[in-house]
């Protein structure tokens, strides 16, 4: 058994839980290193709704801390930080005269399952997690004495403490600690928080001042997700990426589009829904009737969801312009599930005045477990920070003896390179021939978008290409698009009014003349998603960019996440080979193992 050890001896492990209802996620930040990760990746369930507060979330806990060598946790302080604030949900619940023992009673009363997030204590809930970490059966409180788990860290020499930040602090957090930028203005926007739908904070001096927050009645999050479903799409298996896609094969109708300009009324910093009692009977006529889930022809809701687009645009610029006209900074940080509209952002530096603009890998609730612990460490701790953008690189690594283990015993054909510069040539060369390859290196991504880590690449300049992806490898419908990954040094050449942008968060327009070269990438409207690669960054999907660009002349690849519709990116070696070998991908590169069938 420990001894526990003097206080001065104690190692400071921050876990963040981002403890929503759906894309739970945690963050550790433990001997100067930071892990952050979706649970979905884990249990490889999309957005792990309801799945991420308990068993799993404490199993990821403890697999990440023993991945960092850092479990069984002896001799520690551990803060626990929850990215929702129970004292003030509950008082905006009791508020609108809904108390939270009525919403487990009769769980339909939730306009939205988000306010349930907090229904499990976060006692119990940390308890939980810190009973995996220690390689014991999860604590349930009704079954065992809070004084019996706290005897077992205490003999673990742990010393425990929990806390709670706003949820849209916790946006604020991720978008500013994420950043270049040591001062900023932060928009967040979103679904809702303990009564927030958008909040405008001013950062300066390490300090979060809260100038504007706009009730949930008038949530723009929230009406993104009645759209998907009038669209015919499931908002909670994340579709609201459709909506955006199918919008660029709608067409402008000017009474659909005046519908929604007359409902969203963007007042200064805050937005204003102007609803009437017949606002959806009125829509539903508007655009001809809603689509069904079942129905097959999905172009019937086009025109819903462009013109709803082309509106939500509209609304994002103007707030983003009411905010700048604060003064307070040139510079823009921005947060909040409403932030994953690339989109809305690549219109924001072009229309609102800011000079730079950041939008973090994982801007939404997955994310905030990451702004949790940052927040920690530099507003509450006050540790120095030295701004810099920050890597999104903080998920887990493949377990590579699993993986030699599997190409030992199994089937799969296999070579491996001799090096990082062969094994770029050698990928490039099959790329420029037209192969589709499934691309896995280091850590992973944190956020919903591959980056270069857990990607399926191929070539841009194939016409078809896009087709291919989406129909024998995703299997998901034909008008999603495929993201351009291309060298920074290039964007110029490629993109009009070029921004840097690392995590694909926001979309730009390709120049005439390169939309031939690179078909592959180019939406229906002529835009893109672009993720800039700069070798600093990615050092090795930057060298094999770099390759391709030698091999064919094209600085650019088709990058998209390597899932298939419907499921969460890879997690482990057994996923990435089953979804290889279950689609027409036609090589799996993981590190520097090259796999064909």
């Amino acid at each position: 058994m420990a001894t526990p050890a003097d206080p001065v001896d104690l190692r400071k492990i921050i876990v963040g839980h981002a403890n929503t209802y759906h894309d739970p996620a945690l963050a550790i930040l433990a001997e100067g290193e930071i892990y952050a990760e979706a649970m979905e990746r884990h249990v490889q369930c999309k957005r792990a709704i309801e799945m991420g507060r308990l068993w799993y979330s404490g199993r990821a806990l403890s697999a990440a801390l023993e991945h960092h060598g850092i479990a069984p946790v002896e001799n520690a302080n551990v803060v626990s930080v929850s990215t929702w604030d129970e004292e003030l949900l509950c008082e905006t619940l009791e508020e609108a005269g809904l108390s939270r023992e009525k919403l487990l009673e009769q769980p339909e009363l939730a306009i939205e399952p988000a306010i349930m997030s907090c229904s499990l204590s976060l006692e119990q809930l940390f308890l939980n997690q810190l009973g995996w970490v220690l390689h014991e059966y999860p604590v349930n409180r009704s079954q065992l004495p809070e004084k019996s788990a706290f005897n077992l860290f205490r003999e673990r020499g742990i010393t425990m403490s929990r806390k709670s930040i706003p949820h849209h602090l916790a946006h604020a957090a991720t978008a500013v600690y994420t950043s270049p930028f040591e001062e900023c203005l932060v928009l967040v926007v979103d679904g809702f928080g303990e009564e927030t739908a958008t909040s405008v904070y001013h950062f300066a001096d390490n300090t979060f001042d809260l100038l504007c927050k706009n009730g949930p009645q008038d949530s723009l999050g929230s009406v993104y997700t009645l759209v998907t479903r009038l669209c015919g799409f499931n908002p909670y298996e994340g579709e609201e990426w459709k909506v955006m896609g199918l919008a660029a094969y709608g067409k402008k109708n000017e009474e659909i589009y005046r519908f929604f300009e007359e409902l969203m009324v963007v007042r200064g910093m805050a937005v204003e829904f102007q609803y009437r009692e017949d606002s959806l009977a009125r829509l539903e006529t508007l655009v001809g009737g809603f689509r069904m889930h079942d129905d097959p022809d999905i172009m019937k809701a086009a025109d819903l969801a462009c013109n709803f687009q082309m509106a939500f645009e509209g609304v994002i610029v103007d707030l983003a312009k009411g905010v700048y006209e604060t003064g307070r900074s040139s510079h823009l940080a921005l947060a909040g599930g409403c932030a994953l509209n690339s989109a809305a952002n690549g219109r924001i530096l072009q229309n609102s005045g800011f000079t730079q603009l950041h939008v973090p890998s994982a801007p939404a609730d997955d994310g905030n477990c990451l702004g949790a612990v940052l927040y920690e460490k530099y507003c509450v701790l006050g540790e120095a920070r030295s701004p810099a953008v920050h890597s999104p690189y903080l998920g887990s690594q493949i377990d590579l003896v699993r993986l030699e283990h599997i190409l030992g015993f199994g089937k799969l054909k296999y070579e491996r390179m001799d090096s990082e510069p062969a094994l770029c040539k050698r990928v490039a060369d099959l790329l420029a021939d037209g192969e589709i390859i499934g691309w896995i290196q280091g850590r992973a991504e944190f956020g919903p978008r591959s980056l270069g880590n857990r990607s399926i690449l191929a070539d841009p300049r194939s016409l078809d290409m896009k087709d291919q992806i989406n129909k024998k490898v995703k299997f998901r419908e034909s008008f999603r698009p495929i993201a351009p990954s291309i060298l920074h040094e290039f964007g110029d050449e490629y993109f009009e009014d070029y921004q840097e942008a690392p995590y694909m968060e926001r979309t730009l327009r390709f120049r005439d003349e390169a939309r031939e070269k690179v078909p592959a990438v180019v939406h229906e409207d002529g835009t893109g998603r672009l993720q800039t690669v700069k070798e600093d960054w990615n050092p090795l999907f930057y060298r094999l960019l770099r390759s391709f660009y030698e091999k064919t002349g094209v600085p650019v690849l088709a990058n998209t996440s390597f899932n298939v519709m419907g499921k969460p990116i890879v997690h482990s070696v057994e996923d990435a080979i089953t979804v290889f070998s279950t689609t027409g991908m036609d090589y799996l590169v993981i590190d520097r193992y090259l796999i064909s069938s």
